[in-house]
């Protein structure tokens, strides 16, 4: 069996920002759980390379290692969690799971993420953008609802670096596995951007924003934590 609870916990306390390290302390706070307890398990990850660690002067601090396949397995977990959870309070989304089921087998989507009220349908390779965005425009209804956005893997990559609210607030509604290979890919850019800063890059806001949608939130919650 891959991760018990305490191990699950931990571990969330980095999916809900990838990017950012933690003390053994910090951990043990967040999680309102006695130090000697999370220090112990949190070793224990270290050892087995689910977490990595980085130096400062007397101390270090945690980061979660997608490098490790069972760091990439607890990761995929967390996001079925989260997924369920998503269902519970907003039942009617099995609708769409459904149909984007359907939209991803159709047209090889490699992963289908939500955000706010954007669905990221994410693609290893796009040949021609303009020509598949409108075939799955004219396939789909879920147009009339939501924001739908057709990004290639670099694409997603890039806005993921940059964006974390959506790093923090998104669901992984279609393959949980692909989508952490797809982020394991940028783990060590992730992890750059925490220590030197992100310095250079521009944010493009209005990337992930319909000027012609009113009400972007919806009624989805965003199930912060």
């Amino acid at each position: 069996m891959i991760g018990n609870k305490l191990e699950q916990s931990i571990i969330g306390v980095f999916e809900s920002n990838l990017s950012e390290t933690f003390s053994i302390n910090s951990i043990s706070k967040i999680l309102n759980k006695a130090y000697p307890y999370i220090n112990k398990k949190s070793k224990s990850l270290i050892n087995e390379g689910v977490l990595g660690k980085i130096d400062i002067g007397n101390s270090y601090q945690c980061y979660l290692n997608l490098k490790n396949d069972k760091a990439k397995i607890f990761l995929a977990m967390i996001e079925v969690n989260r997924k369920e959870s998503l269902l519970k309070n907003n039942p009617e989304i099995i609708n769409v799971i459904n149909e984007l089921n359907q939209l991803t087998k159709k047209f090889d989507i490699e992963t289908v993420v939500l955000y706010k009220k954007n669905i990221l349908l994410i693609k290893r390779n796009i040949k021609n953008h303009e020509l598949e965005r409108k075939k799955i425009f004219e396939y789909t209804l879920l147009t009339q609802e939501y924001n739908i956005l057709l990004l290639t893997r670099k694409d997603f990559q890039n806005q993921f670096l940059n964006n974390a609210d959506l790093r923090k607030y998104h669901f992984v509604l279609i393959n949980n596995e692909n989508y952490v290979n797809i982020i394991s890919e940028i783990f060590v850019d992730l992890l750059r951007n925490k220590i030197f800063g992100n310095k250079g890059n521009v944010i493009n806001r209005n990337f992930m924003e319909n000027k012609n949608q009113k009400n972007m939130n919806g009624s989805l919650k965003d199930n912060k934590k």
